[in-house]
């Protein structure tokens, strides 16, 4: 298949545009058109179909995954405890990246012997257009190359697992490049599992675990936002551990049985952060969870780790953290 012709479709269909426009500008009929779409629909490409009165019409939506439950099952081991560490909003390719901050939070989870991290969102600052004032707080202005870039530099410990979903700042290369980065770093990193966009659920044993990371304006209080989320929830349907990010904040409660978890980010203050008055707390959650032997929550431990100071123009010289499993 001619792959000009391809990225051709690709780029009209942006905009919606009639299956008989569509002949016309590939110089193509129906019949070759309709071969075209669905070779990008194998590629992952969400193209969306509508038959009108007055014809066919196409929409390229990307990489979007179809909106479904993301649900994933973990499982404790023979002591019944499953272990991981809870981070959020590393927004790689931002000036304000804190590498270095992150791979101490790694580093801790090798010596701890934790095998799981979950990150909640938010792994790149997106893209900001040229004409928005935070253009300049990028020192990485394309899709791709933040990607390459995650790929390339974060963490890689062998034995340690990170399960992430992406946030309302990686949408963006979506909204503006139809480029799902979830699923291209999934792709390249054996070692990172794309959990979904915004949101997913998690059981550990019989335990539910909701993670989220919506396009929210954040709150006075971190609390707020995640008690309104968890009125939500209808009592079925209701987690037992409920990880947020996006909020900058650390913070744990329980509000109507949920164990409630704000995730803190690893990246120092950004300029849009300080313009909107945002508080920024940056660290990481060691979360131990321990089930009965029915599988049943038994109790959940969150041990806070808090970083007070960053590192200037970290992004300039980044450090590979790169560990082999440990000898036996």
């Amino acid at each position: 298949m001619d792959k000009e012709k391809l990225e051709l479709l690709k780029n009209i269909t942006t905009r919606e545009v009639k299956l008989e426009d569509a002949c016309d500008i590939l110089e193509l009929n129906e019949y070759e058109v309709l071969s075209l779409i669905r070779s990008l629909r194998l590629e992952g490409i969400n193209i969306i179909c509508q038959n009108r009165d007055d014809g066919m019409y196409f929409f390229n939506q990307g990489e979007r995954e179809l909106e479904e439950g993301n649900l994933y099952h973990f499982k404790t081991g023979k002591n019944h405890t499953f272990k991981f560490v809870a981070i959020s909003d590393t927004r790689f390719g931002s000036k304000s990246q804190q590498l270095s901050i992150l791979n101490d939070i790694y580093l801790k989870a090798y010596e701890m012997g934790f095998q799981n991290v979950i990150l909640c969102g938010n792994l790149t600052e997106g893209l900001y257009p040229l004409t928005s004032i935070y253009s300049e707080s990028n020192f990485l202005d394309d899709s791709l190359k933040q990607v390459d870039y995650i790929c390339e530099y974060y963490p890689q410990i062998d034995g340690i697992v990170t399960h992430f979903i992406t946030g309302p700042k990686d949408e963006k290369h979506l909204q503006s490049k139809k480029i799902n980065i979830g699923k291209r770093i999934a792709e390249a990193r054996d070692d990172m599992q794309y959990l979904g966009n915004s949101s997913c659920n998690i059981t550990i044993d019989k335990v539910k675990m909701a993670i989220s990371n919506p396009k929210l304006i954040k709150t006075y209080t971190a609390s707020y936002r995640m008690q309104q989320h968890v009125d939500s929830f209808r009592s079925e349907d209701k987690p037992q551990i409920f990880l947020y990010g996006g909020l900058l904040q650390m913070e744990e409660f329980t509000y109507r049985n949920v164990k409630c978890i704000s995730v803190p980010s690893v990246c120092a203050t950004t300029r849009e952060m300080n313009d909107k008055r945002y508080s920024n707390t940056i660290g990481a959650w060691y979360i131990t969870v321990n089930t009965d032997y029915n599988g049943n929550l038994k109790e959940i431990k969150a041990i806070n780790s808090v970083y007070y100071k960053t590192n200037k123009e970290d992004y300039i010289k980044p450090k590979v953290l790169k560990l082999e499993k440990r000898s036996k």
